[in-house]
C-alpha cells in the first residue's frame, strides 16, 4: 500500500511538472505574437500598408484571448495543486507577465491606428524623418522585449535587473530618443497636426517600454524572491 502511495504521488508530480512547462509554453507564444505584432508595425512604418495595419489591430485579439485561456489555466492550477515556494512564485510571474504583453498588444494595435490615417502626417523632427525615427525606435523596443522573454525563459537575473533598473543599453538608448523626439515636439514653431499625432505614437513607446521593464521586474522576482516594482 505504501508503495502505491509514492507511486500515485510520482503521477502527480508528474503532471504538475507537465502543467509547469504548459504554462511557460503559453507565455512565451503570449511574448512571440506581440513581437510578430511589433514586427508588422516596423512593416507599417517602412510603407503605408493600410491592410497590414489592419492585421496588426485584428491581431490584438488573439493575445487578449490567449490571456484570458493563461488567466483560466492559472486559477486551475492554484485551485487543484496548492503550490508553494518557487512553484507559487512561477506562477504569479506568469500572471503578471501576461498582464503586460497585454497590455503591450493594445500599444501596439493603437500606434497602427494613428498610422491608418496619419502615414503622411508625422513630419520631420531634428531634420530627421519621424517615420523613420519611430521605426528605429519600435525596433530597439522589439528587441528588448525579444531578450526579456528569453531572461524569462532562461530565468537570466542579470539581464532582467538592468532592465527593470533601465540600465539595459538598448532602454537607455531607447528612453534617449524618446526624450529627443518630446523635445523637438514642443519647440517653438511644431506643426500642431503633426504633433498631436507623433505624441500619440511617442507616449504608445514610452508605455510600452515602461511593461517591457516590468516584466524584468517580474523575472527578478522568478528568480530571487524580491520584489523591487516601484523601487526606481
Amino acid at each position: 500500500m505504501k508503495h502505491d502511495s509514492s507511486l500515485h504521488q510520482g503521477h502527480v508530480l508528474k503532471r504538475f511538472d507537465e502543467d509547469m512547462r504548459k504554462l511557460q509554453k503559453r507565455v512565451l507564444k503570449m511574448g512571440r505574437l506581440v513581437q510578430e505584432q511589433m514586427d508588422g508595425l516596423r512593416d507599417v512604418l517602412d510603407q503605408n500598408d493600410e491592410e497590414r495595419a489592419e492585421q496588426i489591430i485584428e491581431g490584438d485579439r488573439p493575445i487578449d484571448l490567449l490571456e484570458v485561456k493563461v488567466d483560466k489555466f492559472i486559477v486551475r492550477l492554484l485551485a487543484r495543486r496548492s503550490p508553494v515556494g518557487g512553484d507559487l512564485r512561477f506562477i504569479v510571474t506568469a500572471s503578471r507577465i501576461v498582464t503586460d504583453l497585454e497590455r503591450l498588444g493594445d500599444e501596439t494595435a493603437q500606434m497602427a491606428k494613428v498610422l491608418v490615417s496619419e502615414y503622411d502626417n508625422l513630419g520631420m523632427c531634428n531634420e530627421r524623418s519621424s517615420l523613420e525615427e519611430t521605426r528605429e525606435m519600435m525596433q530597439l523596443l522589439r528587441q528588448l522585449l525579444e531578450r526579456t522573454m528569453d531572461a524569462f525563459r532562461c530565468q537570466d537575473n542579470r539581464f532582467a535587473r538592468d532592465l527593470a533598473e533601465g540600465n539595459a543599453a538598448a532602454s537607455v538608448e531607447l528612453e534617449k530618443r524618446l526624450q529627443g523626439m518630446m523635445s523637438c515636439i514642443t519647440q517653438e514653431g511644431a506643426d500642431v497636426s503633426h504633433a498631436v499625432n507623433l505624441v500619440l505614437i511617442l507616449r504608445s513607446l514610452d508605455r510600452g517600454l515602461r511593461y517591457v521593464q516590468n516584466i524584468g521586474e517580474h523575472v527578478v522576482y522568478l528568480v530571487t524572491g524580491k520584489d523591487v516594482r516601484h523601487r526606481k
